[in-house]
């Protein structure tokens, strides 16, 4: 949007009311409008195809349409645009109405002053930021695949994201309007009446890993953060938790663990030769510690982990094929 001017379209067949508006408008202090008008709704269409409009005003009595058919066709041609509706005094409802279908505001002709007018159209303008502000941020937390979970400050939940249905199994009807305590296994501390005093205080919760139980009875592991929900004057009046899976980090740790217990295991079994060993020089056999001689091979294998096979090498290899041609 044009932060200089902002660029106004009127839809509005009567010619002397739109005269009033527009001399209004040119009178304003502060943010300038640039107005331009059609009397029709057509027109109006072709006027808000070119892309330059940032805020249409609509009659809801027009030659070619009436009604909240008009706001329709203008909201689904640009629905990023905001939309004030003007009305008559007995039309009051309609606008009501017109304002759960995508208007921002409404003004009744036979009450318009300047104040008023620009008051409105200030208004819409700042309403349609926090619409698609809100629009955005549903976006992030409809197809986030952390879970998202809203409560009241009693731990009773009031929103469910389908990353939370993905993680924990369980559909937002199964578990609305249920304490958060539903997912806590039997035999585990439930940390959330205590997070949730604490944010009650505003104090700060630090991001913590626990244990949760999912629809099926399976125990999933997640990291948790609960941050406060702030109402318009910055009371607390809920919380929220973002959950993420860490199921998969928790397997990988342990079976790092186990294969560290595992080769510790090993090497305490593994005994590392060393000192005088007493060989006999003519069957090289070896006395052990009790005074048994025993075969080498059988000595080492004993006593580490290494295993024997036999061979026999070029040298020796070469000497017995010289005996074998000498007894030839």
């Amino acid at each position: 949007m044009n932060t200089q001017t902002i660029q106004v379209l009127l839809i509005e067949d009567n010619l002397d009311l739109a005269g009033l508006l527009a001399q209004m408008l040119a009178a304003t202090a502060g943010p300038l409008f640039e107005l331009s008008s059609v009397a029709q709704l057509s027109e109006g269409a072709e006027r808000l195809a070119t892309g330059d409009i940032d805020l249409v005003i609509l009659d809801l009595t027009l030659p070619d349409s009436s009604g909240l058919g008009s706001l329709s066709r203008i909201h689904q041609q640009r629905p990023e645009v905001p939309i004030v509706v003007l009305t008559a005094l007995n039309d009051e409802q309609i606008a009501l109405r017109a304002l759960q279908e995508g208007a921002q505001d409404y003004l009744l002709k036979e009450e318009i002053n300047a104040a008023m007018l620009v008051r409105a159209l200030r208004y819409a303008i700042e309403r349609k930021r926090g619409e698609e502000a809100r629009s955005r941020l549903a976006a992030i937390v409809e197809s986030s695949r952390d879970a998202i979970v809203g409560m009241s400050l009693e731990g009773i939940i009031v929103s469910w994201n389908p990353g939370a249905e993905r993680i924990f199994g369980y559909a937002f009807e199964d578990l609305v309007g249920r304490p958060m305590a539903v997912l806590v296994p039997p035999d585990c501390p439930d940390e959330m009446p205590l997070i949730l005093e604490r944010l009650k205080r505003g104090d700060f919760v630090k991001e913590f890993e626990t244990v949760r139980v999912r629809k099926d009875n399976e125990r999933i592991h997640i990291a948790a953060c609960v941050s406060p929900i702030r109402n318009s004057v910055g009371a607390v009046i809920g919380a929220s938790m973002i959950s993420r899976d860490i199921e998969e980090r928790i397997r990988a740790e342990k079976e790092r663990e186990a294969l560290v217990h595992q080769l510790q295991a090993t090497l305490a079994h593994v005994n590392t030769l060393k000192g005088l060993l007493p060989i006999c020089a003519s069957c090289k056999k070896i006395r052990d510690d009790q005074g048994y001689w025993t075969q080498v091979e059988v000595y080492v294998r004993d006593r580490t982990q290494a295993e024997f096979t036999h061979g026999i090498c070029p040298e020796c290899a070469q000497a017995y094929r010289s005996g074998m041609n000498k007894a030839g």
